[in-house]
């Protein structure tokens, strides 16, 4: 009757996991991974059920362990994944180590008695079991348990109290399983009938997690929304790496350019094609520092636009994604325009003119709203931006790298918005008159990548790629150091995009020669040495010369403002 029992669970087990996997396919693994760990539980009792000794029931005991053991880990990540709540990565490394050192100890069951110190093989009415003298090892087990149902509990609360955008019945679901885990843990204990009762509610588990996986299906709105998208999408996208590998294409991509289906996914990019060809001449072009925002080309009698978005793929490798547009409707209407034709092009050339100034307005605008609430800082968005025009009125002639000017003019542009991220800061904080304390400087310390997500929402739609590339770089990584010490990515060196070094040597210098309420003006002597001898550490050393150079400019800037 008890391995009839068992048996039925693993059952249960196994085709639960099986609908997991169809509900939820597409979600975090450490729910696969739960469900694999009640099976193995599961098939570990059922092993014991049919144990004819000490040997074979010890064995299964091991079994149930590997299943048993890492359920309260996999049941934490998925509270985390339902809570929408992040733990440091140190810390789940951490927890996953404890685990494994106690599983370790349950595998010396039988040869020495630190986790039992005796077991003694029994039948229950037929089906074979155990009874055992814990050791040391146990207790350390139940620990992990009754530390794991801590934990559990109170992210249930947390998310309960302070979540409001965490599905209210997921939460319900997640209460149900620790109430019936905690109540079937002290009741099988006091009665030992943990072997009998601690596999129901395991399967018990799944079907409430399985009811949970519904609900996260249903609220993964970012999801829901990709899936919408792909299925009205009539664009290309290809990905090839700056070191011309292949990464792969969407379905409208094989379907409008077949020789696509003969490239090897991780293989250099062939040039069997013209469409093949005209991207790896682009990212040439690109590694060389000639940008160029869109390209056109025409196959058969298509005619069609080919934009790009970079990525770092890693410090030494990007990914270019070109989206390629069909643009033959377009161009067949404006050719059918004739004579207005001209016309037509020239006031789509002004209307983006006006949404270019438009925009840009609207940022310095919300940037000197960000100035306004910071007490300070003063007028540091127009004295830095002017320090920006400064350095690179020489940098356009003397710049080994020889940028075209829409580099630096897109950097000037760029540099009122530096600290435009702010505006997402707590007034708190931000008016605050002196320094911060460490947790209040990690929170303005976000205001960097706050930044950047700002002025790419609203720039993407109106700006080119290049454009918008470079004003988000300013954004967010110009208070990052050439030693690597800076945030909020800790870049190193070269690895810095350049205009991002160039702010943030206009960015300090004004720190330094300009009041806070906090000291007082730095000399121009003192502020001078301080820069120079951070070229190398805190900036970019090939931008010594350049600020040598434009040190009496700097000087007089400034000398002119206290006039």
């Amino acid at each position: 009757m008890l391995v009839a029992y068992f048996a039925t669970l693993c059952v249960i087990a196994a085709i639960n996991m099986i609908l997991q996997y169809r509900v939820n396919s597409k979600q975090n693994g450490h729910y696969s991974l739960l469900f694999f760990s009640v099976f193995i539980s599961c098939l570990g009792h059922l092993m014991l059920a049919l144990s004819s000794g000490r040997d074979e029931a010890v064995l299964a005991n091991k079994v149930i362990y590997a299943g048993t053991i890492f359920l309260p880990l996999f049941t934490f990540d998925a509270s985390l994944s339902v809570c929408k709540i992040r733990i440091p990565a140190l810390a789940h490394d951490l927890f996953m180590l404890v685990v494994f050192v106690i599983f370790g100890m349950s595998l010396t069951v039988g040869f020495n008695d630190f986790y039992y110190k005796s077991i003694e093989y029994i039948q229950i009415e037929g089906a074979g079991n155990y009874t055992a003298v814990y050791g040391i090892g146990h207790a350390i087990f139940n620990c992990l348990m009754v530390g794991y149902v801590v934990c559990n509990v109170t992210l249930i609360v947390y998310a309960f109290m302070k979540k409001k955008n965490v599905s209210f019945n997921s939460l319900i679901a997640l209460s149900l399983i620790e109430i019936v885990s905690i109540l079937s843990f002290f009741t099988s204990r006091f009665f030992e009938y943990d072997t009998l009762i601690m596999p129901a509610v395991y399967v018990f588990a799944q079907f409430a997690l399985l009811y949970i996986c519904y609900r996260v299906k249903r609220y993964d709105v970012e999801q829901f929304i990709s899936q919408v998208l792909e299925g009205r999408n009539t664009d290309s996208f290809v990905l090839v790496t700056s070191k011309y590998n292949y990464l792969g294409c969407n379905e409208v991509a094989f379907e409008t350019f077949p020789n696509l289906k003969k490239c090897r996914i991780d293989y250099r990019f062939p040039n069997n094609s013209r469409l093949n060809r005209l991207l790896i001449v682009w990212i040439k072009e690109m590694s060389k520092g000639i940008f160029v925002t869109e390209k056109k080309f025409k196959k058969a009698d298509k005619f069609y636009k080919i934009r790009y978005t970079e990525h770092p793929l890693s410090r030494r490798e990007k990914v270019f994604m070109f989206k390629i547009e069909d643009e033959t409707a377009i161009h067949n209407y404006i050719n059918m325009l004739g004579a207005d034709n001209v016309r037509l092009e020239q006031m789509l050339k002004d209307n983006d003119s006006q949404i270019h100034t438009l925009q840009e307005q609207m940022l310095v605008g919300m940037a000197h709203m960000v100035e306004n609430r910071d007490s300070n800082t003063g007028s540091h968005i127009k004295r830095s931006s002017n320090v920006v025009s400064i350095l690179v009125d020489y940098l356009r002639n003397k710049d080994s790298r020889s940028l075209p000017d829409f580099f630096y003019d897109t950097l000037i542009t760029a540099a009122p918005m530096h600290d435009i991220g702010k505006i997402a800061v707590d007034d708190r904080i931000l008016r605050k008159p002196g320094r911060f304390t460490p947790e209040e400087y990690e929170e303005m310390k976000s205001h960097s990548e706050k930044g950047a997500m700002i002025v790419e929402n609203l720039l993407t739609s109106v700006e080119t790629p290049e454009f918008v590339k470079i004003v988000c770089n300013v954004t967010r990584y110009h208070h990052e150091r050439y030693d690597g010490g800076g945030y909020p990515n800790k870049l190193k060196g070269e690895d810095i995009p350049y205009e991002a070094r160039i702010m943030a040597v206009a960015d300090v210098y004004d720190a330094l020669v300009s009041q806070r309420c906090y000291k007082e003006a730095m000399s121009f002597d003192k502020a001078y040495s301080i820069v120079v001898e951070g070229m190398g550490s805190q900036f970019d050393p090939s931008l010594k010369e350049c600020f040598e150079a434009c040190r009496a400019k700097l000087e007089a800037y400034y000398r002119g403002l206290k006039e």
